[in-house]
């Protein structure tokens, strides 16, 4: 079913339906009125759908291809990267054609993600050193906290506190957008959790009297699902680094700017993203841990240079057997995870609530942890 359609959409038949569409929905969306965060989730959608094959198609003829490694890989046939061009143009051209005037901070996001693209491409072609990259997270995200994308979990009117929420942030953007890289491992597996982070935290927003959030996070989600149409197995194209930065570096800067909670309440602050972008953080945390245990890891850059499957998706595969159950597995994980987090605000807004969750988040994900190592670390590591 799946295949079929991708290959009626990679044909000038697809090609030109879904342009006629796209062109309609730009033509009288004002018209109907039809809602202009709806236009840029379905939108964003549809140019992804025209984008992607192209993508597929001109990532071959480059020899831009990810090759199968038996060592960290799980895919068995050279695959075309670039996928995040396409990604990154209809998460742009869906804004563009919403004629709307975003945030100067959305602006400065939007440019300083365009060059995270273009070191990711870069890379997938000629192979960027891993210092040069960092470098270019750090400044990018200075540039973006400077415009006003920051976390609020200090005293913003006291500058120790707004110091610290700027560091923080600092930390949190670059941190985030090298995990979510790290998570782009199985098909299908990081365009989908990359949507149901940026849901939530648009849901979460919402709920808390923000709205502007949706303006990224609609087309990024749209962006993303057409192309989980060509990712999903098996996969005809992957991310690539250009992808996965550029997902990275929008999702962790759209985390940091949700209204996790209203001021005051840091423990909820905390809390929300400990659930809601757990399988960043857990992955992040374990491959960490574990690795300095086994003494893979003795230093950062042997950290930044260490490849292998030892990442939850990888475990998670050694222990259903399947590649697809344990997409939808971490998909249901993130899922009722984030979930969990809008059920406890809604029956509890004390303290000692946030307290008591965050000290069952840490207790659950450490046994977690423990667990999968004990059942997954002679595959993750081979027989140590």
């Amino acid at each position: 079913m799946l295949e079929n359609i991708r290959n009626f959409l990679k044909n000038p038949k697809g090609f030109f339906i879904v342009f006629a569409l796209l062109f309609i929905l730009n033509s009288f969306w004002e018209l109907i009125p039809l809602k202009q965060t709806v236009f840029l989730l379905i939108s964003a959608f549809l140019l992804s759908l025209i984008l992607t094959p192209s993508m597929v198609e001109f990532s071959r003829v480059l020899g831009v291809v990810d090759k199968p490694d038996e060592e960290r890989k799980i895919h068995t046939t050279s695959t075309a990267l670039l996928g995040g061009v396409s990604v990154a143009l209809a998460f742009a051209g869906a804004i563009i054609l919403s004629k709307n005037s975003l945030p100067e901070k959305f602006k400065v996001l939007m440019i300083a993600g365009a060059l995270i693209a273009l070191v990711g491409m870069l890379d997938d072609i000629f192979k960027v050193p891993a210092k040069i990259r960092l470098l270019f997270q750090f400044f990018l995200s200075l540039w973006v906290i400077s415009a006003g994308i920051k976390l609020s979990l200090f005293p913003k009117n006291e500058i120790w506190g707004e110091k610290l929420n700027e560091l923080l942030t600092l930390i949190w953007i670059i941190g985030f957008t090298n995990a979510y890289n790290f998570i782009d491992g199985l098909d299908g597996l990081a365009g989908g959790i990359g949507i149901i982070i940026v849901m939530f935290c648009s849901a979460i927003s919402y709920l808390n009297g923000d709205t502007d959030i949706l303006l990224l996070s609609m087309p990024l989600s749209g962006a993303l699902l057409g192309f989980l149409v060509f990712n999903f197995k098996k996969a005809w194209i992957f991310l690539g680094d250009v992808g996965a930065q550029f997902c990275g570096f929008v999702i962790s800067s759209i985390s940091a700017d949700t209204s996790w909670s209203s001021p005051g309440n840091y423990f909820k602050a905390i809390t929300g993203p400990m659930l809601v972008l757990w399988v960043l953080i857990f992955d992040m945390t374990q491959i960490t841990i574990l690795r300095i245990k086994y003494g893979f890891v003795k230093s950062i850059a042997d950290w930044i240079s260490f490849t292998g499957k030892d990442h939850i998706h990888h475990r998670l595969l050694f222990l259903l057997e399947s590649d697809t159950k344990a997409v939808i597995a971490l998909y249901i994980i993130s899922s009722v995870l984030s979930l969990t987090f809008i059920a406890i605000d809604k029956l509890s807004s004390e303290k000692i609530t946030w307290i008591i969750a965050d000290i069952v988040i840490i207790v659950f994900s450490s046994i977690f942890m423990i667990f999968l190592d004990k059942k997954t670390s002679n595959k993750a590591y081979g027989k140590i």
